[in-house]
C-alpha cells in the first residue's frame, strides 16, 4: 500500500500566515508572526517552551482562533473556526499531549469523528479495521485492532495517533513532538514514512526539540522566541549551534559535570527483579539486577518495550506484582504502593505528565505542595504563607517564575509543568529519585536546567535513576548507564566506557529466549 496517492496541489503555499497575533488575559503569545509551508516539503518549527510555537500550530489546526492576522490555504484567506473546519480543509495535527479515547479500541480511535459508514449511517467496521491495519503496517506496528488504547504503553499510543493522521490522508500534516516516546528504530521508520508523504506532495510541519532529528529531516526552518520570529533559514544554512542560538539567544551549554559519584554503600540494590507483562504472555522484566550509590546518576536506555517504564514503576510501588529483592541502604523493603514507596524515600516523576503527574484543577503552587502539605498545616488549616515560602524556595532552583505559581498548571508550557512535577517529588525529600523520560517534549533550555539540577542534587547526595531515549542526553547527564533489551540488562558500565554507537548496538541486542520469557 502506498502512503498517499500523488496529490494534485496548488502552486501557492500550502499554508501561510501573516501578522498573526494571539492575546490572552495578561499575556501575548504571538506578536505579528509570519510563516509559510509548501506542499512537498518538511517545514520545521522550533523554539523554547513558551515561545509560541504550540499556539501557532493550534491556530493552524483550528483549536484556537487568532486575535488578529491572516491565514491562507492554497493562497485563499480562510478563517478556521474549529478542528472540524481545519480537517475539512485537509489539515491534521498530531498533538504532543495525546488526544486519544482510552476506553475505545485502536480502530475506534483511528477513525473517531471520521467513521466510514453506509448510506444509512451504519459503520463499515470491516473496512475501518482493514484501513486501520494498513496505516499501522506503514508504521511497522500491527497492533490488535480491538485492543483498548488505554491498555497500551505510551509509545504505542503515539503510534495510534500517527496512524490516525495517516489513515485520514490529509494534505497538510502538523506533527508536534511525534518522536517523544519512540525508540531510535521507530524514529527511523517514521522518517521513512514522512519522506514518502513529502514526495507524494503532502505538506509536513514538524515540531521537535531534538536537534539531530530536525537536522536529519527538515528542509525549511523557522525559530520562534518570545512570540516572535527569531530566525528563518534553509537546511544548507542551519546547524545545531545556529538553532540553539536562535532559540535561546545564547550558545549551547554542555551540562555534563564529569564528577565521579560517591562509591560508598549502595542506597538502592535490586536483585533478580522479574515482572510479567500485562497480558501475562511474556516477561516485561527478567532477572534485572543493579545497584545505585549515594550521589550517583544512573541512566537507563533502551528501545520502546525494553522495560524501562516497568522497571521504574516496580521501584515506585506502582507495579507491586514483581518478584525479586529490593533493598534500601541494605535493608530489604516491599514496594506495594506508591504511598508506601514515598514513605520509604523513593519518588517517581512519571513519563506521561498529563495523565499521571498533574492535577489540572489545581494551581501550580498547589500541585507542587501536595506531598508536603502536612508540613504547612496547623491542624486542619493550611498555612498559606508557609506553603508559599516553601514552594518559592524550590521554584527558584529551576527558574520557575514565582508569578506563575497561582496559575492553573494546565496553563504552563510542557517544560514548566515538568519542573513543577519534579519539585513536588523533591518536597518529599527522597533518598532515591526516579525519573521516566524527564526531558520528553521540552525545549533545549529547560533540558539544560533540569540536567543541571539533577547533577546538583547528586552532588548533594541524592541518588538519581532516570530513563531516556536520547543517547546524547544519557552520556551528558549520567555517571553510569544500564541498557535494557526486552526486559534484560545487556550493558552496565560507566558512561566514559560507551559511545552513542555502542548504545545503539546494545539496545538492539536480542537476549536468548529461555522458557516462556518472550
Amino acid at each position: 500500500m502506498s502512503v498517499h496517492g500523488s496529490q494534485t496541489v496548488s502552486s501557492a503555499p500550502a499554508i501561510e500566515v501573516s501578522g498573526l497575533v494571539k492575546s490572552y488575559p495578561g499575556a501575548v503569545a504571538l506578536k505579528g508572526v509570519d510563516f509559510r509551508a509548501d506542499y512537498g516539503e518538511i517545514a520545521v518549527v522550533m523554539g523554547e517552551n513558551g515561545a509560541g510555537k504550540s499556539t501557532l500550530m493550534k491556530i493552524l489546526a483550528g483549536v484556537e482562533t487568532p486575535t488578529s492576522g491572516e491565514v491562507r490555504i492554497d493562497g485563499r484567506t480562510v478563517r478556521l473556526r474549529s478542528v472540524r473546519d481545519a480537517e475539512s480543509r485537509g489539515i491534521a495535527m498530531v498533538h504532543q499531549e495525546l488526544n486519544l479515547l482510552p476506553n475505545l479500541s485502536v480502530t475506534d480511535n483511528i477513525f473517531a469523528g471520521h467513521e466510514i459508514s453506509h448510506a444509512f449511517g451504519w459503520v463499515r467496521r470491516r473496512v475501518e479495521e482493514q484501513r486501520g491495519r494498513e496505516a499501522l503496517e506503514i508504521l511497522h506496528h500491527p497492533l490488535p485492532p480491538e485492543q483498548l488504547v488505554g491498555s497500551l504503553p505510551l509509545g504505542h499510543q503515539q503510534i495510534v495517533e500517527l496512524a490516525r493522521a495517516i489513515a485520514r490522508r490529509s494534505k497538510i500534516l502538523i506533527l508536534d513532538e511525534p518522536t517523544s516516546t519512540l525508540s531510535s528504530a521507530e524514529v527511523d521508520i517514521l522518517f521513512q514514512v514522512l519522506d514518502r508523504l513529502r514526495r507524494s506532495g503532502v505538506c509536513i510541519i514538524y515540531i521537535s526539540h531534538r536537534l539531530r532529528e530536525v537536522l536529519a529531516i527538515g528542509e525549511r526552518f523557522t525559530v520562534l522566541r518570545d512570540g516572535c520570529i527569531a530566525g528563518r533559514a534553509d537546511r544548507s544554512h542551519v546547524d545545531e549551534s545556529w538553532l540553539v542560538e536562535q532559540m535561546t539567544g545564547r550558545p549551547a551549554l554542555r551540562t555534563r559535570s564529569g564528577c565521579a559519584p560517591q562509591q560508598d554503600r549502595a542506597v538502592l540494590s535490586v536483585a533478580g527483579l522479574s515482572l510479567c507483562s500485562a497480558s501475562g504472555a511474556r516477561r516485561a522484566l527478567s532477572d534485572v539486577s543493579f545497584s545505585l550509590h549515594r550521589g550517583e546518576v544512573l541512566g537507563v536506555y533502551g528501545l520502546l518495550g525494553a522495560g524501562r517504564t516497568e522497571l521504574l514503576e516496580c521501584l515506585s510501588g506502582a507495579r507491586p506484582g514483581f518478584t525479586g529483592r529490593v533493598c534500601l541502604e541494605g535493608v530489604p523493603v516491599r514496594l506495594d504502593t506508591v504511598a508506601g514507596a514515598l514513605r520509604k524515600g523513593v519518588a517517581l516523576v512519571p513519563e506521561d505528565r498529563k495523565r499521571d503527574g498533574l492535577v489540572p484543577e489545581l494551581s501550580v503552587r498547589e500541585n507542587i505542595a501536595l506531598p508536603g502539605l502536612r508540613e504547612c498545616c496547623a491542624g486542619p488549616w493550611v498555612l498559606a504563607k508557609k506553603e508559599r515560602r516553601t514552594v518559592e524556595a524550590w521554584a527558584a532552583r529551576v527558574n520557575l517564575n514565582p508569578a506563575c505559581l497561582d496559575l492553573p498548571i494546565s496553563a504552563l508550557s510542557g517544560g514548566n509543568q515538568q519542573k513543577a512535577i519534579l519539585l513536588r517529588c523533591l518536597l518529599c525529600r527522597p533518598r532515591v529519585l526516579l525519573l521516566d523520560e524527564p526531558t520528553r517534549g521540552i525545549d533545549v533550555g529547560a533540558k539544560a536546567e533540569i540536567a543541571a539540577l539533577l547533577r546538583s542534587l547528586a552532588a548533594e547526595g541524592l541518588s538519581v535513576l532516570f530513563t531516556t531515549s536520547e543517547p546524547e542526553e544519557l552520556l551528558q547527564i549520567a555517571d553510569r548507564c544500564l541498557v535494557l533489551s526486552r526486559g534484560v540488562i545487556t550493558r552496565d558500565c560507566v558512561v566514559s566506557e560507551i559511545s552513542e554507537e555502542e548504545l545503539y548496538i546494545a539496545d538492539s541486542e536480542k537476549p536468548e529466549r529461555t522458557g516462556t520469557d518472550w
